[in-house]
């Protein structure tokens, strides 16, 4: 049962990043990062969901997985995206053993990790030389946009979560 919740969790992450994937096709997005760029992160916000549905023994495992394969296949660098499925782990972890996950505190949690992911990656950026896009041109062209549209994405997310129930029979707030 354990290990079929986790594949079922993986397969989910698989579609929503595949989600992205086709998406990517279909949004606003610059090359040259000079206008305006959306980026989707459903994957991001089933993550988040999904960190807290998982087992304790398998969220760092399950945490690792899903930040290599984004790695991977988004970010061309293994470890920046791995570290922060891992830091998204533990926090979400420590989060979820003080509070309820309401509606409104998952929205909080989802635009806040989205606003952290683009922040961190904006700076190694920055500071590597890869753009020279100021701080106020990234707010406007790509931050607020993205965070506008991932949060009424996250309202589908947030439902189709709630309607596959991979966590089961588990109370994950008191376990």
């Amino acid at each position: 049962m354990m290990k079929n919740k986790m594949a079922r969790s993986l397969l989910v992450m698989f579609i929503c990043f595949m989600i992205d994937s086709l998406l990517r096709y279909y949004l606003p997005h610059d090359l040259l990062k000079v206008n305006l760029t959306i980026v989707s992160y459903i994957g991001v916000m089933m993550f988040t969901f999904l960190n807290n549905d998982i087992d304790e023994e398998r969220r760092y495992i399950f945490a690792l997985i899903c930040g290599i394969y984004y790695s991977v296949i988004y970010g061309y660098s293994l470890f920046i995206y791995a570290l922060l499925f891992l830091i998204y782990a533990l926090i979400g972890k420590e989060y979820m053993k003080k509070a309820t996950f309401t509606y409104f505190e998952a929205l909080a949690i989802v635009i806040l990790t989205i606003f952290i992911q683009e922040a961190v990656l904006y700076s190694l950026m920055w500071i590597t030389g890869v753009t020279k896009l100021s701080i106020i041109t990234f707010l406007l062209w790509r931050l607020l946009p993205t965070l506008l549209f991932n949060a009424v994405v996250f309202n589908v997310v947030y439902i189709v979560h709630d309607k596959i129930k991979l966590e089961g029979d588990v109370d994950v707030y008191f376990s």
